[in-house]
C-alpha cells in the first residue's frame, strides 16, 4: 500500500508540475524526489529482510583517533554545496572520547539522570546488508545500510523525548566520532528512537545549574560546547538529519548542522527556535546558520517569535531540503544517503531567487536597508512586548552588528551569538520565564491518583462559555453533546465551534478531513428534542455552563441526576457560586465539581478545578486529567469565593475603580498597567469580561472579605451600573472601541487617506456617570503600578496562606494563565523573592499608611519577613 501510494504521489506531482509549468525540467524535478521515495519503499522492504548486524552505542572502551584515519578520508563524499555558511565556531576545549571518558564535559542535567548503556560496542556492520537496532531501551543505536550508509537512532535514556543534555553528550557525540573513523561509512542519518520527537531542545534544567556558576560557565561549558560539536558535525561526513515530530531550538541547530534535512508530513513536525520565550536566544549557532540558509527576512519572525514551522511550510522556506510520509521517513533518508554517497544527489545551496533574494542583498549591503529592516522589527518588538523582554531585542542587536561586521557565520560571529547567549541567560527575565517553564511543565502532571475513564463529555448552554468548552473537548478527541433550550441558541454556537476550526483549515494548521473527522463527533441537541434523553444517558462527564443563578444551577443538577448514569461527574464552570452550595441539590454531591473555564475558552490555557468538601478524591482527579486533555493547566483550588483568580482580581478591580476616580482620563490607568507589563488595563478587562461580571464579582468579595475590599466608592459604581455601562460585547462599556468591521470600497480609501485613526477612547456615557464622584488627585505612573499589583499580590499571599491554593507554583502560574501577570516576573511570588520579603512587607505598610488598611500586609508576608524565608529555594 505504501509503494502504491507512493508510484500515485510519483504521477500527480509529475502531472501537477507539467500543466502548471510546462516543462519537462519541472516534471523530471518532481520524479526526481517523489522517485526517491519511491524506490526507498522498495528498499527498505528489501533491507529489512537482510537484517543482521547492530551496534550500540556507548562509552567506546578503546581510545578513538582523535582524526579520521586516511582511508575514511579517502571514502567520505565530499558534499557538494554551491554555497554554505561558514562553518567555523570558537575553539572549544572538548575533549578526544578515550577508554573510560567518552564524551567531552557537558552542562548538568536532570537529578533523575538516567543508567549508562552498556560499554561494549560492537565492530562496525559491512555495507553489504543492514544491521536492526537491537540496543538496550533508552540508548542510541545504530543500523548499517548498504551504500555505505550508517543510521543513527537518537533515543536518550530517562526521558519520553530527547533533549541535549549530560546524556546526549554521553552517547551522540562519542558515536559520530566512532563512524567518522569507520572507513565503511560514507553518509550519516539520523533519526528518533522516540515517537513524535526528534530533539524537543537543550534540557533546561541543565542550563539552570549552568547560570547558577555565573555567565562564564554558561560560555564555556554550554554554549561552546555545542558549537565545538556542530562544527564538527559540519565538517565531518555528509548528514542527513530525518525529522520527525517535535525539533526544537538545539533540536533545530542540530538539524542545521547536517548537511540535507527531511521532514516526516506529519502533524507533529514542528521546527522552531523557542529559546525566545525562555528569555534566551538560539546558542548552538542558530542566530548564524538559520540566516544563512533562509535569509534575513525568513529567518527575524522565527527568532523573535519562537513560532514553529510545520513541515511543508519548512520546505517552502528552505528549512528543510525533502517532505516525504512518515511511515516512509527511514526509507526516504537513506535513499538520499546512498544517492549523496554515489553522488547521484547534490545539494545546491545559493542565494533567494526574485524579489527576496535582491531584498536580502540589500540587506548585506545597503546600510540604508538594513537599518530600516531592523528599526522596523524593533519598533514591533516594542510594541509587542513594552520592552520587558531583552532577548528579542539583543537577537536584532546581534544579527544586524553580525551582518554590519561581515562576521555573519564566522568564528566571529558565533563567539557573538556565545556572548549575547550567556548575558542573557543570567537576566531576572530569563530567569522568570524559565520558572514558567518549570512551573507549566510541573502541571502537566496529574498529582491525584485513578482518575475515572472519560468517553463521552456533555455540555449545558451552547453560549460562548459552552461552545467553548465543547470545541476544546471535541478538539481532543471526546464524544460531545451540546445541548441547549432551543433551536437558535444552539446553532450559535455550532457556528462559533466551527467557524474556529475553519479558521485552522484556512491557516493550513488542520486538514479538511481533519477537521470533518472532529466535527463527527460533536451531536447538537435541544430541550425540544426528546432523543437528548438517551445522549445524555451515556455521558461519562456533564459540564454546566448556564446562567449564574443558584435555582437554575440547582434545577440543573436535579434534572442531570435523573438522567445520567450513577457514576457520571457533574461540573460546573461557576465563576462566582460556591460549588458547595449548588451540590446541595446532588443526591449523589460526591461527584460534583467545580470546573472553571477562562474566556475565551479555546484560548485561555487555565482551568481551576474547584472540589467541594464532599468531592471524592477520583472525581477531582478526573476534572484534573480531563483539564489536561482539553490542553489546560490545571490549578485545585479551595470552595471560596472567587476560587483564586478572581478572589485576586477582585481587590485588583477594587483598586481600580478608586484610582479611576483621581485620574482625569481613566485610560492612563490601563497605560500604567501595559507598562507594567500586563497584556491589558483594568478598564478594557472590565469592558471585555463585562463590567457587569466584573461589578457582580467585586461585591462578592465584599461580602466576604469587606475588610480587603473598602476602597471603591460603591455609591459611585452603582451610578456606573445605573447609566448602562455593561460591557464591550453591549456596545456601552467605558470605553468607545473602533468598529471591528473593515471599511469597503470608498469607505476604505477615505478612511486611509483622509480620516484621522479611529482609537479607543472614554465613553463619554460613563464620564458623564463617574463625574460627581470624582476627586482628582496627582498619582504617578509609578504609585498606579505599586498599588494596582499591591492589591493583587497580597490578595495571593492571602490565599496560598488560607488554603486556597496547595502551593506557590499554583499560585504564580494561575495568575500568568488566568489573568495575564507578567511571565517574565514568573508570577505574584516569584516576583516577591525578587524585591525581597521583608522590602515588600514595608512597600505594604507604606501604601496602608497612606492609603487604608486595604494594604495591611498578610500574615504570612509578615512572618516571612521575620523569619528571613523566601517563597523559592
Amino acid at each position: 500500500g505504501a509503494r502504491l501510494w507512493s508510484h500515485t504521489m510519483l504521477i500527480t506531482r509529475a502531472a501537477k508540475a507539467l500543466s502548471q509549468q510546462g516543462s519537462r525540467a519541472a516534471a523530471r524535478k518532481a520524479l526526481g524526489s517523489a522517485g526517491r521515495i519511491a524506490v526507498a519503499s522498495r528498499s527498505l522492504a528489501t533491507d529489512q529482510s537482510k537484517t543482521k548486524n547492530t551496534t550500540s552505542t556507548a562509552k567506546p572502551t578503546g581510545a578513538n583517533p582523535a582524526t579520521p584515519t586516511a582511508s575514511a578520508a579517502a571514502s567520505a563524499p565530499k558534499v557538494p554545496v554551491t554555497e554554505s555558511p561558514a562553518q567555523s565556531a570558537p575553539a572549544s576545549t572538548t575533549s578526544t572520547p578515550a577508554a573510560k571518558s567518552a564524551a567531552p564535559a557537558a552542562p548538568a542535567a536532570p537529578a533523575a539522570a538516567a543508567s549508562t548503556p552498556s560499554t561494549t560496542a560492537a565492530k562496525p556492520a559491512a555495507p553489504a546488508a543492514p544491521a536492526a537496532p537491537a540496543a538496550a531501551a533508552g540508548s542510541c543505536s545504530v543500523k548499517n545500510y548498504p551504500g555505505g550508509v550508517a543510521v543513527v537512532y537518537i533515543d536518550l535514556p530517562g526521558s519520553k523525548v530527547n533533549t541535549i543534555g549530560k546524556s546526549f553528550y554521553d552517547q551522540v557525540p562519542p558515536l559520530v566520532e566512532k563512524l567518522e573513523n569507520d572507513a565503511s561509512v560514507k553518509v550519516i542519518v539520523f533519526i528518533s528512537g522516540k515517537e513524535g520527537n526528534f530533539i524537543a531542545g537543550a534540557d533546561v534544567k541543565g542550563i539552570t545549574d549552568l547560570v547558577a556558576r555565573g555567565k562564564e560557565a554558561v560560555k564555556t561549558e554550554g554554549v561552546l560546547l555545542l558549537h565545538s560539536f556542530f562544527k564538527k558535525m559540519e565538517q565531518g561526513k555528509p548528514k542527513i538529519a530525518a525529522i520527525d515530530g517535535s525539533c526544537l531550538g538545539g533540536g533545530l541547530e542540530f538539524a542545521l548542522s547536517c548537511h540535507y534535512r527531511i521532514a516526516a508530513d506529519n502533524p507533529g513536525t514542528a521546527l522552531g527556535v523557542p529559546e525566545v520565550m525562555l528569555g534566551l536566544l538560539p546558542g548552538g549557532g542558530g542566530t548564524q546558520r538559520l540566516p544563512k540558509l533562509i535569509g534575513v527576512q525568513n529567518a527575524l519572525p522565527m527568532l523573535l517569535t519562537g513560532a514553529p514551522k510545520k513541515a511543508k511550510p519548512a520546505k517552502s522556506l528552505g528549512l528543510v531540503d525533502l517532505v516525504c510520509p512518515a511511515l516512509q521517513l527511514e526509507a526516504c533518508a537513506v535513499k538520499c544517503a546512498q544517492d549523496l554517497a554515489d553522488g547521484t544527489l547534490k545539494i545546491k545551496r545559493g542565494p533567494p531567487k526574485g524579489l527576496g533574494g535582491y531584498i536580502e542583498s540589500a540587506i548585506r549591503d545597503y546600510d540604508f536597508v538594513r537599518n530600516y529592516v531592523f528599526s522596523q522589527a524593533r519598533a514591533q518588538v516594542m510594541k509587542q512586548s513594552g520592552g520587558h523582554y531583552p532577548a528579542p531585542l539583543k537577537i536584532l542587536e546581534l544579527l544586524k552588528k553580525c551582518i554590519e561586521t561581515k562576521a555573519l557565520g564566522t568564528p566571529k560571529g558565533f563567539e557573538l551569538e556565545a556572548d549575547a547567549f550567556a548575558e542573557l541567560a543570567v537576566t531576572p527575565e530569563s530567569d522568570g520565564l524559565k520558572a514558567v517553564f518549570f512551573g507549566q511543565t510541573a502541571l502537566k502532571k496529574n498529582p491525584f491518583p485513578n482518575p475515572k475513564p472519560i468517553g463521552t463529555i456533555g455540555v449545558l448552554g451552547a453560549g460562548l462559555m459552552g461552545a467553548g468548552i465543547a470545541e476544546v473537548s471535541v478538539a481532543r478527541g471526546y464524544r460531545v453533546v451540546l445541548k441547549d433550550m432551543n433551536l437558535p441558541a444552539l446553532q450559535r454556537g455550532e457556528q462559533q465551534i466551527e467557524g474556529n476550526f475553519n479558521k485552522k483549515v484556512s491557516k493550513k494548521s488542520l486538514s479538511s478531513f481533519d477537521r470533518n473527522v472532529v466535527l463527527s463527533n460533536l451531536v447538537g441537541l435541544t430541550d425540544e428534542n426528546p432523543y437528548w434523553v438517551d445522549h445524555f444517558k451515556r455521558a461519562d462527564l456533564v459540564i454546566e455552563a448556564v446562567f449564574e443563578e443558584i435555582g437554575v444551577k440547582h434545577r440543573v443538577v436535579e434534572s442531570m441526576e435523573r438522567v445520567v448514569p450513577a457514576h457520571c461527574i457533574i461540573a460546573t464552570n461557576t465563576s462566582s457560586l460556591a460549588v458547595g452550595e449548588i451540590a446541595k441539590a446532588a443526591k449523589r454531591p460526591e461527584n460534583v465539581v467545580g470546573m472553571h473555564y477562562f474566556s475565551p475558552v479555546d484560548k485561555m490555557q487555565l482551568i481551576e478545578i474547584i472540589p467541594h468538601a464532599g468531592t471524592s478524591e477520583a472525581v477531582v482527579a478526573t476534572a484534573v486529567q480531563v483539564g489536561l486533555r482539553q490542553g489546560k493547566i490545571p490549578v485545585v483550588c479551595k470552595d471560596v469565593p472567587g476560587f483564586y483568580v478572581n478572589r485576586c482580581l477582585a481587590p485588583y478591580i477594587d483598586e481600580s475603580m478608586v484610582l479611576a476616580f483621581e485620574l482625569e482620563n481613566m485610560l492612563d490607568l490601563d497605560r500604567a498597567i501595559k507598562a507594567y507589563g500586563f497584556p491589558v488595563g483594568p478598564i478594557a478587562l472590565a469592558d471585555e469580561v463585562g463590567v457587569d461580571v466584573a461589578f457582580h464579582v467585586h461585591a462578592n468579595l465584599r461580602a466576604d472579605i469587606p475588610q480587603r475590599m473598602n476602597g471603591a466608592n460603591a455609591e459611585a459604581m452603582a451610578a456606573i451600573k445605573a447609566a448602562g455601562i455593561k460591557g464591550k460585547r453591549f456596545g456601552s462599556g467605558f470605553c468607545v472601541y473602533p468598529s471591528d468591521k473593515k471599511a469597503k470600497g470608498l469607505a476604505a480609501q477615505l478612511a486611509g487617506a483622509l480620516l484621522p485613526k479611529s482609537k479607543v477612547r472614554p465613553n463619554p456615557v460613563a464620564v458623564e456617570a463617574m463625574k460627581p464622584f470624582m476627586k482628582v488627585a496627582k498619582v504617578s505612573v509609578e504609585e498606579i503600578q505599586a498599588r494596582m499589583t499591591a492589591r493583587f499580590i497580597n490578595e495571593a499571599a492571602f490565599c496560598l496562606q488560607d488554603g486556597v491554593i496547595r502551593n506557590q507554583v499554583d499560585g504564580d502560574m494561575a495568575a500568568i494563565f488566568g489573568i495575564g501577570f507578567p511571565p517574565f516576573s514568573g508570577g505574584p511570588f516569584r516576583h516577591i523573592d525578587r524585591v525581597g520579603v521583608s522590602k515588600y512587607v514595608d512597600t505594604l505598610n507604606q501604601l496602608a499608611d497612606k492609603h487604608g488598611e486595604r494594604f495591611k500586609p498578610a500574615p504570612l508576608l509578615v512572618d516571612y519577613a521575620k523569619a528571613g524565608r523566601k517563597f523559592y529555594p
